[in-house]
């Protein structure tokens, strides 16, 4: 018997948790932490104790109960009782949260797959926000690249790189006794690495495949037009052309293509890009894999920038020993102070405090991340909050974001090409739309099982 059981992933985006078992071989695919989870029950101050392991994720049913997962110290004050593992593997797509964020949960003996880049991405995340990304102790952790065969006991599993918000993600094409599935990941085909994607389409159509997992995070919404991340760059570009002042922008430091637009746009417009010292170590641990990054240590168009700290004096002994390794290539407020136009900075949000050093006059402020964020009626706070500063600081607000997720043509077009025999959406918020693409969907349901 073939099957697939919905931990997670229905009927949401996110929180991916999908169990795939094939005449004794059992495999997950992804194992991520749900957008909303815990929302119910927990805000702010109000988290669940650690400490017991998954006492009160179990309590109010955050995580399934599933015997033979998780490991010991996780079970230490559940009443469930501790086994040894009859997984054979879990495979992660990317490093988002909603992918892997629960890994930390599983047994360490379960063996953990994921891409190089991947990996690297959640090693640099786990140094930097520990309390953000942590994936636990795992005694087998794999690392694989596209195209690898990998074997679990009768079952092979084929990644297909893809292109996404984040680099190192991929698709899984997956041989069972019964046939091919195809599992999506997340992806997109609007981005300068769309031919990632295009092979992945290619190879999982050639596979016949009798089901397909399929994310759809943006088949709800039906726009006008599908910004690209070359529009996006160009839009960047035009911006900080007519900018009198320093330019600031968001967005996520783990998003290489969106870095390198506004790295371009730098260049066009003979500034120089500031970035600070975690975004530094992130890009240079990720350069090993991308070879288009700068090298932030030398490279003419990039500063690093460095915070005031204990002493207010820039001294090597204020700062960690990984970010004195940027300090050749130092600016501080000071200097960006003195010729403002000659800089574009990136800006996180708990880095507003440097707005009080720099003083910005004549500014723009780029937001380029989720348009979630600015569209989610759970996000006002902070919204309000960087409202706020940019209106104490008469910075003028600009928005130039593109998706890492396919559009609905995208989406409409992907399935029509790989052609399931089953279609299985998740990672989407309105499944039912899926049934307008395709003649046979099964819907899945959370904690239920579909037998292929």
């Amino acid at each position: 018997m073939t099957s697939l059981t919905f931990y997670g992933g229905t009927g949401e985006i996110g929180g991916n948790k999908f169990l795939l078992k094939d005449k004794g071989a059992n495999i997950y695919l992804d194992f991520g932490e749900s957008f909303t989870f815990g929302q119910d029950f927990f805000y702010n101050y109000l988290s669940p104790r650690t400490v017991n392991g998954l006492e009160v994720y179990f309590e109010f049913n955050m995580i399934p109960k599933i015997s033979g997962l998780y490991n010991k110290d996780m079970l230490k004050a559940t009443n469930l009782k501790y086994q040894k593992p009859n997984i054979q593997a879990v495979f992660i797509s990317h490093s988002h949260s909603d992918h892997a964020g629960h890994l930390s949960f599983i047994d360490e003996d379960i063996p953990v797959y994921m891409g190089h880049c991947t990996h690297k991405l959640i090693d640099v995340y786990t140094k930097l926000y520990k309390s953000f990304q942590d994936i636990g102790t795992h005694n087998n952790l794999k690392e694989f690249k596209s195209g690898d065969k990998i074997k679990i006991k009768h079952l092979e599993i084929t990644p297909i790189h893809v292109e996404h918000s984040v680099p190192g993600a991929y698709g899984f094409i997956i041989k069972t006794s019964k046939g091919n599935i195809v599992y999506t990941g997340d992806f997109r085909m609007h981005g300068p690495r769309a031919d990632l994607t295009k092979e992945f389409i290619k190879k999982a159509r050639d596979s016949k495949p009798i089901a397909m997992l399929c994310e759809g995070t943006r088949m709800s919404s039906d726009v006008e037009h599908n910004y690209t991340e070359e529009e996006v760059e160009k839009k960047v570009n035009e911006i900080t052309k007519a900018s009198k002042g320093t330019v600031f922008g968001h967005f996520a430091m783990s998003n290489v293509d969106r870095f390198m637009s506004f790295y371009k746009a730098c260049i066009k417009n003979k500034r120089i890009m500031v970035i600070d010292t975690r975004f530094a170590l992130i890009l240079e641990s990720l350069k090993e894999h991308i070879s288009i990054l700068p090298d932030v240590r030398k490279d003419k168009n990039i500063k690093v920038y460095f915070r005031i700290a204990k002493t207010c004096t820039f001294q090597e002994k204020d700062y960690s020993p990984w970010e004195r390794e940027y300090m050749k290539n130092m600016i501080t407020y000071k200097e960006i102070k003195k010729n403002p136009k000659k800089y574009l900075m990136h800006m996180r949000f708990a880095a507003l405090m440097e707005m009080v050093y720099l003083q910005p006059k004549s500014s723009d402020f780029i937001y380029s991340s989720s348009e979630h964020f600015y569209e989610g009626e759970e996000n006002l706070e902070e919204r309000t909050i960087w409202e706020n500063w940019m209106k104490h600081f008469k910075i003028t607000f600009h928005k130039a974001h593109c998706s890492g997720h396919a559009d609905k043509a995208a989406l409409t077009e992907t399935i029509k090409t790989i052609n399931p025999k089953v279609l299985i959406p998740i990672h989407t918020q309105v499944p039912e739309e899926f049934k307008k693409l395709h003649k046979n969907v099964i819907l899945p349901v959370k904690n239920k099982t579909i037998e292929l």
